[in-house]
């Protein structure tokens, strides 16, 4: 709502000078994009581990065993762009998402019954990458493109309890369709935007799992300056 109602309100400024001055000449290529959307991502199994003690022939002692999974979840997604010509794009990136972490206990030693517990956790994002655009950008034309990039990643659990920061790394591509285009004023244009990224997270929440890979993909809507 606040994305909206900032481009709501720099448009009518823009439209309220261009009826109150003199036509401009245009003004230089865009520069800079800014973009944001939601979208879908994936679940990630976060392996087993298992509680034990050390029997009297030295052989482990299981007291109970737990499987760990996060689900899926809508992540919000803010991206600013510098671009370098009509090609190539330096993008900063920040995300959102609130999934569910699933704990399952089984195998309790006391013959407990099995029983899961879940918890929501708040997980942020911020990375920098590389936008290639696969074609020059043209009204009304799709343009695909490809993306990459690394950032920092943190989980935060309920009530503030604990947080855990890792690394993210995250490569894909999608498409862009400018709905409008022009070289006159502050806003130089406007259009659609879809990314496909497959994610690979070392640390966060998989802290002692391993890696977590996970797929996602969003649709934005973009503003060029």
């Amino acid at each position: 709502m606040i994305f909206v109602s900032f481009v709501f309100f720099v448009v009518k400024a823009e439209a309220q000078g261009r009826g109150a001055t003199q036509p401009r000449r245009p003004s230089g290529p865009p520069r800079m994009e800014l973009s944001a959307g939601a979208g879908f991502l994936t679940g990630n199994g976060l392996g087993t581990a298992a509680a034990t003690l050390r029997g009297r022939n030295t052989q482990p002692y299981l007291l109970f065993a737990t499987t760990s999974r996060v689900g899926a979840s809508i992540p919000l997604e803010v991206r600013l762009d510098y671009l370098f010509g009509p090609r190539y794009v330096l993008e900063m990136r920040g995300g959102w998402a609130r999934p569910e972490l699933q704990t399952s206990i089984t195998g309790d030693v006391e013959g407990a019954p099995p029983v899961t517990l879940a918890e929501r956790v708040d997980l942020y994002s911020l990375d920098l990458g590389l936008l290639v655009n696969l074609g020059r950008p043209r009204p009304r034309a799709i343009t695909p493109f490809i993306t990459g990039g690394a950032g920092y990643v943190g989980a935060v659990h309920e009530g503030l309890s604990l947080l855990e920061s890792g690394i993210t790394y995250r490569g894909g591509g999608g498409i862009k369709y400018p709905l409008t285009m022009g070289n006159r004023g502050r806003i130089k244009g406007a259009g659609i935007r879809a990314d496909a990224a497959f994610n690979v997270t070392t640390g966060g929440v998989a802290t002692g799992s391993g890696a977590a890979r996970q797929l996602s993909a969003t649709s934005s809507l973009y503003l060029t300056f």
